[in-house]
């Protein structure tokens, strides 16, 4: 059952059909379901309204309203139903102030006005963007309270939801929701927390490669223009990188975008130097395909007593039908909570291979197909001697059956012939003797 309650105050309890809830790392939770209602009970519908919250009992979860439609089916009206996690509310809240700038005001001849950027402490942006705004945050035990980042325009002045991500972007912290809380961690979910094994605990693991981003050949420029008195000269760096690949495994040369950019050497801060260059130049190309795994039917419920309760940024292993084992991360889990007959499909974030990751991957990949094919062979050849064996042992067995029974039937028709030789002599016997009674004179 799921309730729904407007921003009224009235409650209607539904009995959903096709609950499914997608969980993704870095979003908010969906939630999408269908029920029905009668033509005369308007109750249910007039529920749905902008700000209605739903709860799903076994997710322990609020989620906000986002879409419905409806459709007539006979006395009944379908509704489809779309909802996002109650923390999409956070964005209700508009943070006017900045923290972290500090702005200087000289009168002189004219008035200027200089703005200087401030350290912030995590824990402090944190108060500050969930200050009088409803909501809470717990911060990790994992998490340093006290590092500090520089925001060029300070912090603030924005969507709460948004800064909250820029501030996760600037700390390199996560976080997830539970309702009004939300929970900051330096990396959500654990280590070794689920084996999946194609079509033994789950029903099929698809791998899916995406080649489109690829590149093979990047270019950098650099101009460093050095100031001495009036006088000024420019430098020009130049590098170019080529994948490997290209020439081992006969790729096409794919450029990525040029790197331009100019530097002023003012003898004291600046560190370019070619060997920078060359690293930058060299980090520009993706000479991998993005890798992304699905696993369907992962039903948790089943297997429970296998597996730990899997989460969102949980690492663990895939390994496929070809025995070749993947470490990889949660990236989105879609589960019907309200069907135990359905199990959970999950979808793994993007790989991103290096070169020699990549080339190992392959080389490994390539081993396992020949390993595969070979272990096949051997059980097809293996399956050939045993039938081989069961027909020789058959074709054995029907010669030595035949030759049995060619003598036996010797053997009977030998006996046949030998009572058929007793019954004459006997016969003949039986003649003879009554020939001599009938001609005995002395009777």
């Amino acid at each position: 059952m799921i309730s729904i309650k407007n921003a009224a105050g009235q409650v209607a309890v539904v009995k959903g059909q096709n609950v499914q809830v997608t969980s993704t790392l870095g979003s908010l939770d969906t939630l999408s379901f269908n029920f029905y209602n009668l033509h005369t009970n308007k109750v249910d519908g007039d529920v749905l309204a902008p700000f209605s919250v739903i709860n799903v009992p076994e997710k322990g979860e609020d989620y906000v309203l986002q879409t419905y439609n409806t459709d007539n089916i006979g006395d009944y009206i379908q509704y489809s139903v779309s909802a996002i996690q109650i923390a999409r509310m956070f964005h209700y809240h508009y943070v006017k102030d900045k923290i972290g700038v500090e702005t200087t005001t000289t009168n002189g001849d004219s008035t200027d006005t200089s703005t200087t950027s401030k350290p912030i402490k995590l824990k402090d942006a944190l108060n500050f963007l969930f200050k009088d705004s409803g909501f809470e945050v717990v911060i990790g035990a994992d998490v340093n309270q006290n590092s500090v980042k520089t925001f060029s325009d300070g912090l603030g002045g924005g969507y709460a939801d948004e800064l909250l991500q820029t501030a996760a972007t600037s700390y390199g912290i996560e976080y997830y929701w539970k309702n009004k809380t939300c929970y900051v961690a330096r990396e959500i979910g654990g280590k070794n927390k689920f084996v999946f094994v194609d079509n033994v605990n789950c029903t099929k693991i698809s791998v899916q490669e995406d080649d489109t981003a690829i590149t093979t050949r990047a270019t950098g420029t650099i101009n460093i223009t050095k100031q001495s008195g009036d006088n000024s000269s420019v430098n020009t760096l130049t590098s170019t990188y080529i994948s490997p690949l290209v020439k081992e495994k006969g790729w096409p040369i794919i450029d990525a975008t040029p790197y331009t950019e100019d530097f002023t050497d003012d003898g004291k801060s600046f560190v370019m130097s070619q060997q920078l260059l060359d690293d930058k130049v060299k980090n520009l190309v993706h000479d991998y395909p993005s890798v992304q795994y699905t696993v369907d039917g992962a039903n948790f419920k089943k297997f429970a007593k296998y597996l730990h309760d899997v989460s969102i940024g949980d690492y663990g292993y895939l390994r496929t039908r070809q025995g070749i084992d993947v470490e990889t991360r949660v990236q989105s889990i879609t589960s019907y909570p309200q069907d135990p007959s359905k199990g959970n499909t999950i979808t793994f974030g993007n790989l991103a291979f290096d070169l020699i990751d990549y080339m190992t991957y392959q080389h490994n990949q390539q081993d396992k197909y020949r390993e595969w094919y070979t272990s096949m062979s051997l059980k097809v050849n293996n399956l050939a001697e045993i039938v081989h064996k069961a027909n020789a042992g058959f074709d054995t067995f029907t010669t030595n059956w035949g030759e049995s029974q060619q003598q036996n039937t010797q053997d009977i028709q030998k006996l046949q012939q030998e009572l058929q030789q007793l019954l004459n002599s006997q016969k003949d016997k039986d003649t003879a003797d009554k020939g001599k009674d009938e001609n005995d004179t002395n009777k």
